[in-house]
């Protein structure tokens, strides 16, 4: 899902695959993105930009079966993650 809303050219000189952490705020009754915020760059600005992009463009994230979903969430991801 994130992935597919990620646009990113992984540079040749890229070495390994560095993380990028992000807190993200959802409604807890829709899943809808309430904030997304860096709180662990992976050192590569560029990389940083594009990944919280990608988070963004996802707009509302799935529920559990009961409906309700987490009021925060940390995602971590590298620009070489599947």
């Amino acid at each position: 899902m994130i992935r597919q809303q990620t646009i990113y050219r992984v540079p040749s000189d890229l070495r390994g695959n560095p993380k990028a952490v992000f807190r993200v705020e959802l409604d807890p009754g829709s899943g809808r993105i309430r904030s997304v915020r860096l709180i662990k760059s992976s050192g590569v600005p560029s990389w940083d930009d594009a990944a919280g992009r990608g988070i963004e463009r996802v707009r509302t994230f799935p529920c559990d079966t009961s409906g309700t979903c987490p009021s925060v969430i940390e995602i971590s991801r590298g620009p070489r993650d599947d």
